[in-house]
């Protein structure tokens, strides 16, 4: 996972110009300010369930929206115990429209008030301005029928609170594991049955020709389904987990290689985000041990993960994919 934090062109900017209005112009996430209207994404929406779009290249890697048909594929063989239903009536799409345009402005606001405040609650901020994101993307996609209580999807276990922190905590004492339940595995299913593969979908999609059916492929070894240490997941090293399991590596073969680590990559740094902001509300002296900084270097890999979340993610799906049209990045036709 890259760790250099990006820096941000300096411009020169008119007196007078606020250093909110500024931070929200350069906000990957203003991409979308359009769809916080939920109107528009009903447009979009249904421009794109229908297919009749204008210009947009289709990929052999995913589908606009998934059909009935290919959910049905799909349907028990995912990390989540949610049922994955598609849209389809003028009623499904309303709905889908004023709740995912809710949910893009809860993502933009929690996004621009972790930008100015301490360190110490950054990372609660950080975390669910990316929910709310993912449940903009994967809202407009499928429609989630809820299998038991809500939840994160994750959770952590700590050996400590942290008054005994150092260099070693995050190795040895910081663990999460990811559910059957809640967010996070609904998140990783919704993106898989659309093309969006990653390691740590269990099935992907694959057909030979666009005209063929799907069939579904079974990931062999499925991202973290034990629990991984806080290190681990920083330090995560794609080349070594596909040498140690060489039949991912074979899975992968047709797909998107780039693509798929890139987003792979980004739902790995959604964790690294919940373990921070769990930290910072429950274990309250291991989260001041990483942001001090002073016994671990931990906090630059939880600062690049901020970053990936509130910039990398809204600029994947609408600068790097091939349906940034379905989330209103571009006008629909009339």
């Amino acid at each position: 996972m890259p760790r250099n934090l990006s820096t941000i062109t300096t411009k020169f900017l008119a007196s007078g110009v606020g250093v909110n209005a500024i931070r929200r112009a350069l906000s990957p996430i203003s991409n979308y300010s359009r769809c916080e209207s939920s109107a528009f994404v009903r447009r979009a929406l249904t421009h794109a369930i229908h297919k009749d779009v204008i210009g947009v290249e289709i990929s052999p890697y995913a589908e606009f929206i998934p059909t009935k048909t290919t959910l049905l594929l799909g349907e028990g063989r995912g990390r989540s115990q949610d049922y994955l239903e598609a849209i389809e009536t003028e009623e499904q799409i309303n709905k889908a429209a004023i709740e995912t345009s809710a949910q893009l402005k809860k993502s933009r606001y929690f996004f621009e008030q972790a930008n100015v405040v301490t360190e110490e609650i950054k990372p609660i901020l950080y975390y669910y301005g990316s929910m709310y994101f993912l449940d903009f993307i994967c809202l407009n996609i499928v429609r989630r029928r809820l299998i038991g209580s809500r939840g994160h999807g994750l959770s952590i276990t700590n050996d400590s609170e942290g008054w005994d922190f150092d260099k070693n905590w995050a190795r040895n004492k910081c663990r999460v594991q990811i559910g059957s339940a809640g967010d996070f595995p609904f998140y990783v299913d919704a993106l898989t049955v659309s093309g969006w593969t990653t390691l740590f979908s269990q099935f992907r999609l694959h057909h030979e020709a666009m005209d063929d059916p799907y069939i579904l492929l079974d990931n062999p070894k499925p991202l973290f389904t034990e629990k991984v240490s806080l290190d681990k997941l920083c330090n995560f090293n794609k080349d070594k987990y596909l040498d140690d399991y060489p039949d991912v590596k074979e899975w992968l073969i047709g797909t998107n290689e780039g693509m798929v680590w890139k987003l792979t990559e980004l739902l790995m740094d959604v964790i690294v985000v919940y373990i921070a902001s769990s930290l910072a509300r429950y274990y309250t002296p291991a989260w001041i041990g990483i942001i001090e900084a002073n016994k671990s270097d931990i906090y630059n890999d939880v600062r690049a993960a901020y970053q990936n979340v509130s910039e990398g993610f809204p600029l994947f799906f609408a600068d790097e994919h091939p349906f940034d049209y379905s989330y209103g990045t571009r006008i629909p036709p009339y």
